[in-house]
């Protein structure tokens, strides 16, 4: 078969690329919930595909923070702008909310006689809240991270004060054995704690009570209403399920890594003790990120056999695309475009270096820029 072998040779050829006394002290921090053991969920059996044949237009994606979901936004910028769809985008900046969901008040109006196709930003989930804004037949897609990973990416890169000013060289494990001093149960919930759940919408109690019938009720009300989540450590296994799911050409899931990583403080350099105490504490993003990565290994176990081979062939093609894309960028005098040939799972297609700005912009600059544009529309 031509792709399997173009698969073999894209793969072959761009194939690159402390302290004592505190262990001792491994203990759940005093705000840490009740040990309790979470019965097993039943994954349901995977949805019906919708689109048939037809490329999904209308979707919400639920933005994680610190969760590759910059990446997975611009995919979903770069097609709708393409496709001259409707986004519902904040009125100023790039988040619609960090604490509410999304209303018809803190997103920019459609244009006129337009309705709203995407909505891919930042704001809290509710799919009640949700479904007042964008069509009934939106299709609902997360994502979810290692929630360790996700705890150590989200301190490097916002630096909580309530974290970074505590003295002495081992801010975390302070943070971490101690939290009662930090954090008041039943107040604001902080960004380090638990914060794909927040994403998610769990009820604000939950991160309190800990009520286990309740954690698992919304968790099976999460994946009814979610289609696919995206799981990091499986990413482009994820994103070749999006696209099939989405039904669209391979050439629009292609991506380039955003959002990179600032200078790693070494205060925040943590280790097994501090992972320990962070799973006794995170226990919520732990029973989702469980629940969606065995829920994604079912997924791609049903999947038919070309499956894998599409991941592969994706992954040559990727790396030829990120490539030429990053050198286009930086290289004027270079080529200005690649062209592709088809596949069993995209037709030919061509990139030239005004696509690669749009692969490797800034999140926020990318709304700026489709914001000017729908407000031109609606003149």
């Amino acid at each position: 078969m031509l792709s399997g072998f173009i698969c073999v040779a894209l793969v072959t050829l761009f194939s690159f690329g402390g302290h004592s006394d505190t262990i001792s002290a491994l203990m759940p921090p005093k705000h840490a919930p009740k040990v309790f053991q979470v019965e097993p969920i039943r994954v349901k059996k995977e949805k019906k595909n919708i689109t048939n044949g037809i490329e999904v237009r209308h979707i919400a994606f639920i933005k994680i923070h610190k969760a590759a979901s910059s990446t997975v936004q611009n995919l979903f910028l770069r097609y709708g702008y393409e496709k001259d769809l409707v986004f519902a985008l904040p009125k100023s900046g790039s988040t619609v909310s960090i604490r509410s969901s999304l209303t018809p008040n803190n997103v920019l109006p459609p244009p006129k006689n337009r309705t709203y196709d995407i909505f891919c930003s930042h704001a809290r989930f509710n799919r009640e809240a949700f479904g007042k804004v964008l069509p009934n037949d939106t299709t609902y897609i997360g994502i979810v991270r290692e929630p360790f990973q996700h705890f150590q990416s989200n301190l490097q890169f916002y630096r909580q004060k309530y974290v970074v000013n505590i003295s002495g060289r081992k801010p975390v494990l302070e943070y971490l054995l101690h939290n009662d001093k930090y954090m008041q149960s039943g107040g604001h919930i902080p960004s380090t704690y638990n914060r794909m759940a927040y994403d998610f919408g769990f009820p604000d109690e939950l991160f309190w009570t800990n009520d286990q019938n309740e954690i698992q009720k919304y968790l099976l009300k999460l994946d009814r209403d979610v289609s696919l989540v995206i799981v990091t450590d499986l990413f482009d296994e994820s994103i070749i399920l999006l696209r099939r799911l989405l039904n669209w050409d391979l050439r629009h899931v292609l991506y380039g890594k955003l959002n990179s990583k600032r200078r790693s403080d070494p205060r925040l350099q943590l280790g097994q003790v501090e992972e320990e105490l962070y799973k006794n504490w995170a226990r919520i993003d732990y029973i989702i990120y469980n629940y969606f990565l065995e829920k994604l290994r079912e997924k791609i176990q049903r999947q038919l056999p070309d499956f894998h081979e599409e991941v592969a062939y994706f992954k040559g093609i990727r790396v030829m695309y990120d490539r030429f894309c990053l050198s286009a960028i930086t290289d004027h005098n270079g080529k200005h475009d690649i062209s592709f040939p088809s596949s069993a799972w995209n037709k030919p297609f061509v990139v030239t270096r005004e696509q690669c700005k749009l692969l490797h912009i800034k999140g926020i600059a990318f709304v700026d820029k489709l914001r000017a544009k729908q407000r031109l529309m609606s003149k």
